[in-house]
């Protein structure tokens, strides 16, 4: 070999010398890195169930609030029917205008009280629905702002210890030789 390859040779030995502090650097840097990720990612794992679960208490709200709506709608339908068919059996009996004009004038408060217990109804409805999705906000935000319960993060920190001591004995078995 001549000198020229002999100096390539003993620059690229000195290079893999020195790469191999560098990619010990990496790898333990590129490791801690996926450990930090692994953690926020469990970390995250009881917000998510937190925030579905919230989902689920939603759905149920808004199925119920529209369960009663249109339950109430078919009672005022059905209210609105009667008030109609009423007031065509009084025009079918008025003999004289004046009589038809009495009989539909004397009906008009009692169509007034049925759009106002409907009007009332739907308002109690909708203010009862309004009410628990604002609790199930407060108690969801509660529950996300104070994270997970005491047991749940002492398990995550004692998981957390369990990997750094196991990552530890790792790295000093890889040095020993």
């Amino acid at each position: 070999m001549n000198l020229a390859g002999q100096i390539a040779m003993t620059a690229a030995r000195l290079m893999q010398l020195r790469a191999g502090p560098y990619a010990e650097r990496a790898l333990r840097l590129a490791r801690r890195g996926a450990e930090r990720a692994a953690e926020r990612v469990e970390a995250a794992g009881p917000q998510v169930a937190t925030l579905a679960e919230a989902g689920l208490k939603l759905t149920e709200i808004t199925f119920r609030c529209v369960d009663q709506l249109v339950r109430r709608g078919i009672e005022s339908a059905q209210g609105t029917l009667t008030d109609g068919a009423e007031r065509l059996r009084l025009s079918a009996k008025a003999r004289t205008f004046g009589a038809l004009y009495a009989a539909q004038r004397a009906a008009l408060p009692q169509a007034g009280r049925r759009v106002a217990s409907d009007l009332e109804a739907g308002w109690q409805i909708m203010s009862s629905a309004s009410r628990d999705v604002i609790e199930l906000a407060r108690s969801t935000r509660s529950e996300l702002a104070s994270g997970p319960p005491h047991r749940a993060r002492r398990a995550a920190a004692s998981r957390s210890r369990a990997r750094k001591r196991t990552s530890r004995r790792r790295s000093s078995e890889r040095h020993s030789t």
